[in-house]
């Protein structure tokens, strides 16, 4: 006989989350799991609240951003209730730390931003505090056209771009503004990642017309990371149906993409159609003077202390994007403990050593520098072996010949062995996002850094 499924008041905290958590790495990528939901923790559940830990200010905005309606379905079934969930910064070992073994501790003074279930918008990201300049001011000036008239001035509106150049605080920022000023609009916003895993429950437990009507209903339907649908054939299918309702009903559709439609590998040509049937606009990394702005809008908002010097130093050195430029500060802010950012602090941090006079450095200087730290003869560096270790080397090395000789992508891959300029830029972009978020990473950066120039 089988056992009963367990109630809220016989699961601990431990072993609600330890579930919840088992259920996300067969619903979503190994690599997503990895990177959004490895460290986070289930801090409290009272009153119908639960209170999710994050550990960094990024993840838990990523997080309630993109998986809100995921993990609240997930809790609502292990719980066997309707639950609201709350978001805060809190790492593992701060929990096991701070709090007994009923998880019972007062809330902590940090404001709680209110996430609304109905669209998913999160008050965060507004138009106000959306950094504009040369990147992306075309995609900023269309959003203010539709804005005043959804669903007529450009639709369907499709946002391109890398990683971290502000493609959902755009996306999320249209539909705050959109809900301000037509209040009665029915606004949705979702991850196609989270379409997909919301079809397949949708399907498991037959209730597939809810699904339809909660996204073929609405006013405005904003869809992140429409890429995450290519190669799956059934949500492409449902996608294409939502798209068609909606579209002729003169309801705004908004997407977003990493890839143009017509380069994104595996979707259905009728879709690609579709996605360019309105207009399409790319957003670029920010440049010099847009960094400078976003670092400064960010100490604003936190009312953080840091000089003019500072500033432009962490802006001339973080070139990746915006996201990568936000983590990088946060980093800086925490070191400083509280007290005004110092440029010597700064850095320290970057790896700039005072005084240094910038020096032409030979191609091959760097790559022995690369290859004596990662112990790899230059033949295996620029060879065909594609094992973690010399892949890891071959990229770091990509990094160094484009952000100290900034020589062409077509150079790096001649000089490396490679046939093809799209793998440097791949190495090059891994990199400069890792640098960060992953400090053991950035460690061997500087260190390597300091041997070129040694």
């Amino acid at each position: 006989m089988a056992s009963a499924a367990p109630t809220l008041s016989s699961m601990t905290s431990d072993n609600l989350w330890k579930n919840v958590l088992e259920e996300l790495k067969i619903t979503v990528s190994a690599a997503t799991f990895r990177t959004f939901f490895s460290q986070t923790i289930l801090v409290s559940f009272e009153n119908n609240i639960i209170t999710i830990g994050c550990p960094n200010a990024y993840l838990r905005e990523q997080v309630e951003l993109r998986y809100y309606s995921l993990i609240k379905d997930i809790l609502d079934r292990q719980t066997k209730q309707k639950n609201s969930l709350v978001f805060i910064l809190r790492s593992p070992a701060q929990v096991q730390t701070a709090l007994g073994p009923l998880f019972e501790e007062e809330k902590p003074p940090e404001e709680k931003v209110k996430f609304d279930p109905n669209t998913n918008l999160n008050p965060r990201y507004t138009l106000k505090t959306f950094v504009v300049g040369n990147s992306n001011n075309f995609a900023h000036a269309a959003a203010l056209g539709i804005i005043k008239d959804p669903g007529n001035a450009y639709n369907p509106f499709f946002i391109w771009g890398g990683v971290g150049v502000g493609k959902t605080h755009l996306l999320q920022g249209i539909g705050q503004e959109i809900l301000q000023n037509f209040p009665s609009y029915k606004i949705l916003y979702a991850n196609a990642e989270t379409f997909t895993n919301e079809l397949v429950t949708a399907l498991r437990n037959k209730t597939a017309g809810s699904f339809k009507k909660k996204y073929r209903s609405v006013d405005v339907l904003l869809v992140d990371d429409i890429q995450f649908i290519a190669g799956k054939e059934y949500s492409q299918e449902e996608f294409f149906h939502t798209f068609n309702t909606l579209y002729l009903a003169g309801r705004q559709i908004i997407l977003t993409s990493d890839r143009r439609p017509e380069e994104l590998a595996g979707l259905e040509e009728r879709l690609v159609s579709r996605f360019r049937g309105g207009l399409t606009v790319d957003v670029q990394p920010p440049d010099y003077e847009m960094r400078v702005a976003i670092i400064k809008q960010k100490c604003q908002e936190k009312e953080i202390n840091i000089g003019e010097e500072a500033i432009q130093l962490i802006a001339k050195t973080v070139e990746s994007n915006a996201r990568d430029l936000e983590g990088v500060l946060f980093q800086i802010i925490a070191r400083a403990s509280g007290e005004p950012v110092q440029t010597e602090l700064v850095k320290n941090f970057l790896g700039v050593k005072n005084g240094r006079k910038q020096r032409r450095i030979a191609p091959k200087r760097i790559v022995a520098a690369v290859g004596r730290f990662f112990n790899l003869k230059r033949s295996e560096l620029v060879g065909p072996s594609r094992t973690a270790e010399i892949a890891l080397a071959r990229q770091v090395a990509m990094y160094f010949l484009k952000k100290e000789l900034e020589i062409s992508l077509l150079e790096i891959a001649e000089i490396l062995g490679r046939r093809d300029h799209t793998t440097v830029i791949h190495g090059v972009d891994k990199i400069s996002r890792q640098f960060s978020t992953n400090a053991n990473l950035r460690k061997d950066i500087l260190a390597i850094r300091e041997r070129i120039y040694s």
